[in-house]
């Protein structure tokens, strides 16, 4: 039995092309746990996005005391949640920490691309976050190695934010987007030279059309196998409607 750790996480619904289409530029299926023919010009780039596959963050990775209480816990929070529609409003990069250690908030170089939630989902995203996050710590075992470091305990403002909640990037730090590539170091090539080619190869497919979010997606940290270290969607709790 797979025990990994666990993610609260957004996606695409699996019947949409928009879903189709992110799972080519990713290279890999949560859904299926399967690798796909990935976009040629964002591979070498793709980072750790690519074993998440479709995932935007809404409580990021921990060690689960209780699985069963925390999908209790998370569906009687959603009961009171409502299902919402958001576009992607554009291509970004963001300045964002990374898992290998670096304090990007000490640079000011965009090292992940992703896909921009128009105003109203990010706001709607927010308010999700803030009733989740809080819900399932009394399920998280510890901090994670990823931010367990002297250069987030360096940080009074971002370790107050991981001891409490398990990251760094929550409640005041968090915005949600839908990472795409996550494997630049502002040392090779600038994130802002992929937004062009992404507009043009994408952007009319991706960009401004509606989409439902009516559920949570319950992601798992594969332990072993083909697929070790890979992602793979676990459970998919709904949104009141």
């Amino acid at each position: 039995m797979n025990n990994g750790r666990i993610g609260i996480y957004g996606s695409i619904p699996k019947n949409y092309r928009e879903n189709e289409i992110i799972t080519r530029i990713l290279g890999y299926d949560p859904f299926s746990v399967q690798e796909v023919p990935q976009d040629k010009i964002i591979a070498p780039f793709s980072g750790r996005a690519h074993k998440f596959g479709i995932h935007f963050t809404i409580c990021d990775l921990f060690t689960p005391t209780d699985y069963d209480g925390v999908i209790q816990k998370l569906r009687e929070c959603l009961r009171h949640i409502h299902q919402i529609e958001y576009t992607f409003s554009s291509f970004q990069g963001y300045v964002r920490g990374d898992y290998q250690g670096k304090s990007i908030y000490e640079e000011k170089t965009a090292t992940v691309l992703g896909l921009e939630l128009d105003d109203a989902g990010i706001s709607s995203l927010q308010k999700i976050h803030k009733v989740l996050l809080p819900a399932i710590q009394t399920f998280r075992s510890t901090i994670e190695p990823e931010f367990d470091k002297p250069l987030f305990k360096s940080r009074p403002d971002l370790w107050r934010l991981i001891a409490a909640y398990g990251a760094p990037y929550v409640m005041e730090n968090y915005r949600p987007h839908l990472t795409l590539a996550s494997g630049f170091d502002g040392s090779n090539r600038s994130v802002e030279e992929f937004i062009p080619y992404l507009n043009a190869a994408y952007g009319q497919e991706l960009l401004n059309s509606k989409i439902p979010f009516d559920r949570v997606y319950i992601f798992q940290e594969i332990t072993d196998g083909k697929y070790e270290g890979f992602f793979q969607v676990k459970d998919e709790l709904k949104l009141a409607e």
